[in-house]
């Protein structure tokens, strides 16, 4: 059993570590990046200028598993130690998710995270257009200890099959097919209420621009 537990246990140390299923398929766009630009264009306020970085604590839980397709979320930035911009103190960013897909045998999870408009203290909205830098919140949790599980129990499993037929090296290969169903049971994105999350603007978000007040003949 001891040979057993150095082979198990060289493997892990060689393979486990090498990929856990941590990539995950996650892509983010912004609905008021076509609307922002025009408006800029149009002469509306500018709320927040192109290159600011926002921190804001996710309010909802996002979930491959449980989340679907239309759910909104929330960026508070009013409970996070990020305060480089005082204007931004207590405004929120808006989204939702579409393309939200579970984990399976195989499958990697996955979702599209859409950012929608971004709503200041005094009530003020405005569509936005910015990227994701915490993008590396949404990969999928790592799942060693669930590889190390399915490695040892092929492990004791492939020794067990070997020494009943009369051969050697049972354990190794029942710890190489541990491993490989490990890697092909996908694990899902999980990202918990309270994560701070950063965006950065790509360009101005602005306000929709007053039309002008006609003069009647």
């Amino acid at each position: 059993m001891k040979r057993l537990t150095c082979a198990a246990l060289a493997v892990m140390c060689g393979l486990s570590l090498a990929a856990c299923g941590k990539s995950s398929n996650v892509s983010t766009q912004s609905a008021g990046a076509t609307s922002a630009n025009a408006e800029s264009a149009g002469g509306g306020t500018v709320l927040v200028k192109a290159g600011t970085v926002f921190h804001g604590k996710l309010q909802q839980e996002l979930n491959s598993k449980t989340s679907t397709d239309g759910q909104t979320f929330q960026l508070d930035e009013t409970d996070t130690l990020f305060h480089k911009d005082a204007a931004l103190h207590g405004a929120v960013i808006d989204g939702h998710l579409e393309g939200v897909t579970a984990a399976g045998l195989a499958k990697k999870p996955a979702m599209t995270i859409v950012f929608d408009d971004i709503k200041m203290p005094d009530g003020t909205t405005a569509p936005i257009n910015v990227k994701l830098v915490s993008l590396g919140a949404f990969d999928a949790k790592s799942h060693k200890m669930r590889t190390i599980g399915l490695m040892v129990g092929g492990a004791i499993a492939g020794h067990a099959a070997a020494k009943a037929a009369g051969k050697k090296h049972g354990g190794l290969m029942g710890a190489v097919g541990g491993y490989a169903l490990s890697q092909e049971m996908k694990t899902d994105i999980d990202v918990k209420p309270g994560t701070t999350l950063e965006v950065k603007f790509l360009t101005d978000a602005t306000t929709q621009a007053t039309p002008a007040a006609t003069t009647s003949p």
